[in-house]
């Protein structure tokens, strides 16, 4: 069962469905930096004890250290947009957005000198129309100058920071992902980015001179949040270097049908017949790119 991508790509459907939910919360508690940085952390922290353990060595490989570093950076700015859209706005929105991720990669890789099938394209037509309902047909309140998370101000807001984080999820995907994991393995990989992602969030707390403040109380949520995102990306890795991949794609893009769930159900969030299924379309494309792409 362990060889079989789509296995793992489901594990990271589950874990990075509840963390994505959790990260309202963490944002909320903490502040949006300061959560980024405790995932960041605590993710190194988990990713260097299992290499501790199963004896994994370092691979010290200069050859692909730009790829290493190209996704480490992009899914430290990524993040950082994506949980602010996910404190600030509705997650209703913000996970079937970010989710879309795959299929803005096609016309980059299109750009890099890829031939996508005709059948690619549909699919990312597919997702990107399924963006387009997310974010249109959630139901709203007021108007663009009420203060609510559900204005279409906000709305609107949280659309934009989501489609970017997915456009620099999309650029790493095109670009670094593969030949990052392919040199270095999935667990170096993984340590790397939370390492660089700590010091960029570092870096941005301290030209604001903020001071990050973490309660006692915070760190359960905290920690779960890490350990659960840095799981996800483990998990997705793991599944890209099995044979038919793909199937990993497919199967953890199910992460936002999880989110949105749990936001249905404990935030109370509105989720009208359009907007799911403008998430039926996204999930639909990105497996349909996936499996044909």
């Amino acid at each position: 069962m362990l060889e079989n991508a789509a296995v793992w790509g489901a594990g990271c459907a589950m874990v990075w469905g509840i963390s994505d939910f959790l990260a309202r919360f963490a944002g909320r508690s903490v502040g949006v930096l300061a959560a980024t940085f405790a995932l960041m952390a605590v993710g190194a922290v988990l990713i260097a004890s299992a290499m501790s353990i199963t004896g994994e060595a370092l691979n010290f490989d200069l050859g692909g250290l730009h790829y290493l570093l190209g996704i480490a950076v992009a899914t430290a700015l990524g993040a950082l947009l994506f949980y602010h859209a996910a404190t600030h706005g509705p997650l209703t929105v913000a996970a079937p957005v970010v989710a879309s991720y795959p299929a803005i990669a096609l016309p980059i890789s299109a750009i890099l000198g890829a031939q996508p099938s005709l059948i690619s394209w549909a699919a990312m037509a597919i997702t990107l129309a399924g963006v387009w309902f997310v974010a249109r047909m959630a139901p709203s309140n007021g108007d663009g100058d009420t203060p609510s998370e559900y204005s279409p101000a906000v709305i609107r807001r949280t659309a934009l920071y989501a489609f970017s984080a997915a456009a620099i999820y999309a650029a790493a995907l095109s670009t670094a992902a593969d030949r990052a994991v392919e040199i270095y393995g999935p667990l170096q990989t993984v340590l790397v980015m939370r390492i660089v992602g700590a010091v960029i969030v570092g870096i941005a707390v301290l030209s604001q001179k903020e001071r990050m403040r973490f309660s006692l109380r915070a760190w359960p949520l905290l920690i779960g949040f890490g350990v659960l995102d840095t799981a996800g990306h483990l998990f997705i890795f793991i599944g890209l270097g099995l044979e038919n991949g793909e199937n990993a794609i497919i199967t953890s893009v199910a992460y936002t049908v999880v989110t949105v769930l749990l936001a249905r159900a404990f935030l109370r969030e509105q989720v009208s017949a359009l907007q799911w299924g403008g998430v039926a379309l996204v999930v639909g494309g990105v497996a349909l790119l996936a499996a044909f792409g």
